[in-house]
């Protein structure tokens, strides 16, 4: 699906306007976002995209190729012209768990795709259907025990954070869960909302507008705080599971072979332009947590969570298949 981001521009002041000695850029961008619209890396990439339009005066694309737990767009992303004009979204659920989780990936994702800037951190929430008689996690618990079934889980795909989460549940409680992987986080959640799913763990940006409107119950986030836009909601820690954490990131990617120059200019002007107290607003009633990190920064940080997350995937011995069933 491909649709235009925030192609208007807008007049801006000299501090506000990019500096580059190399005339970068001086046409249009795109964002490429391996995931469904409204899912969390799309609601980031949109708004960075927005930001990006505005702050260079320069009309960005906003290109959506889901699928294969995003490996087809990363895959896009990462075959572009490295000439700083083809970015993508990406972040724990794309470019960590993937590589850690999936043997035979056809894209050496760490490799190909180059950190530039972490734009936000969000947290998980635990949804089941509006009218489920469960009201806390134990209540839940409960409820799966009794069943002779084991409990199906949706997720947006193998490997994603929502099924990891999902996994790090099964494993704290003692459950025997089934993982349904839709396509993406939308079709995940409706199936939730119908009763075709127990259970869902999911990226609380795209959860929210179906909460708000009542199609889900929220049990608990994954994080060790409270959601600020769930104040009500206790997290999993409250609840008895005082082990339980799971917090996801967000930021943006370029092909490896882009030059460091473009990739210093764009992290800078990303973090920079982001950073602002009406983008931070955006980001925040989007269901993201405002959370910035420069190029190298993020790189590092990046690396440790590949390798912590590669520990988590081999001790729970979940590592699969490419293309098998999760």
């Amino acid at each position: 699906m491909k649709t235009m981001g925030c192609t208007a521009i807008l007049a801006m002041s000299p501090t506000a306007r990019a500096q580059s000695t190399s005339g970068y850029p001086n046409r249009p961008l795109k964002i490429i976002v391996s995931s469904t619209p409204g899912s969390a890396t799309d609601v980031a990439g949109r708004l960075v995209g927005d930001m990006l339009a505005e702050r260079y005066r320069q009309s960005v694309v906003i290109e959506n190729k889901p699928g294969a737990g995003g490996v087809i767009g990363m895959t896009a992303a990462a075959a572009a012209e490295p000439n700083g004009y083809t970015l993508t979204t990406g972040g724990l659920g794309h470019n960590v768990l993937p590589p850690a989780t999936l043997r035979g990936l056809p894209l050496d994702i760490p490799r190909a795709l180059l950190p530039v800037a972490q734009v936000a951190e969000f947290v998980n929430v635990l949804v089941v259907r509006p009218d489920h008689p469960a009201s806390s996690v134990q209540d839940l618990i409960a409820d799966l025990r009794k069943s002779p079934r084991k409990a199906l889980y949706g997720s947006n795909g193998v490997g994603s954070s929502a099924q990891m989460t999902a996994e790090l549940f099964a494993m704290q409680t003692g459950l025997q869960l089934d993982h349904v992987p839709y396509k993406g986080a939308s079709e995940a959640l409706v199936g939730t909302s119908m009763g075709d799913l127990d259970l869902c763990f999911m990226n609380m940006p795209p959860t929210l507008p179906m909460l708000r409107a009542g199609k889900l119950k929220a049990l608990a986030v994954t994080s060790p705080y409270r959601a600020r836009q769930l104040p009500d909601v206790p997290t999993m820690q409250e609840q008895g599971m005082p082990d339980f954490e799971v917090t996801s990131w967000l930021g943006m990617y370029v092909p490896a072979k882009v030059s460091p120059a473009i990739v210093a200019q764009l992290s800078r002007d990303i973090v920079q332009g982001m950073s602002t107290t009406l983008q931070q607003q955006r980001l925040i009633a989007a269901g993201l947590e405002p959370k910035f990190r420069e190029a190298e920064d993020f790189q590092a940080f990046s690396a440790a969570e590949l390798q912590r997350w590669s520990s988590v995937a081999q001790r729970a011995n979940i590592v699969v298949e490419y293309g098998g069933k999760g």
